[in-house]
C-alpha cells in the first residue's frame, strides 16, 4: 500500500469512494473540491491498495492551526492502520508548513483513534455557527 498526495485527477475515485464508505453532499462538488486542493496542495492525501483507494485524508492549513477532514477508510480495511498512517502523515505535512496545533472535533466513539494519533482532549468546547 502506498500513501501519494490528491489531485484533482482523483476526483471522480475520491466521490466514489466517500459514497460507499461514508457520505458525499454538495460541498463535495468538483469546483470546491479543485479550490480546496489549489488552496492546500499537498495536504491531501490517500492510500491506494493494488490501485484501489482505501483511505483519504483532506488537510488544511491557516498558518497557525492545521485541520483534518475526511478521514475515511474502506469499511474493509478498517482496524489495520490505514487512517492512523494517514492521519501520521498529514500532521507530519502540516509541521513543516508551521502548523503549531491541530483542533480536531470528532464522534466520541472516534475518540479512541484520535488518542492513538496523538491528540489529546482539552478544556475547549466545540461549537459551530451552520449554514
Amino acid at each position: 500500500m502506498n500513501i501519494k498526495t490528491i489531485v484533482i485527477s482523483d476526483y471522480d475515485n475520491l466521490i466514489s469512494f466517500w459514497k460507499k464508505h461514508y457520505f458525499v453532499n454538495e460541498m463535495d462538488n468538483f469546483e470546491r473540491s479543485k479550490l480546496f486542493l489549489s488552496k492546500n496542495p499537498s495536504l491531501s492525501v490517500l492510500m491506494e491498495d493494488k490501485g484501489k483507494i482505501v483511505g483519504t485524508v483532506l488537510g488544511s492549513f491557516d498558518v497557525r492551526r492545521g485541520y483534518l477532514q475526511k478521514v475515511v477508510t474502506d469499511k474493509n480495511k478498517r482496524k489495520k492502520g490505514v487512517a492512523k498512517k494517514l492521519v501520521e502523515e498529514t500532521i507530519k505535512r502540516l509541521r513543516k508548513l508551521g502548523a503549531i496545533y491541530v483542533p480536531i472535533n470528532c464522534e466520541e466513539e472516534i475518540v479512541g483513534f484520535y488518542s492513538k494519533c496523538g491528540f489529546k482532549k482539552t478544556k475547549q468546547v466545540p461549537m459551530n455557527i451552520n449554514f
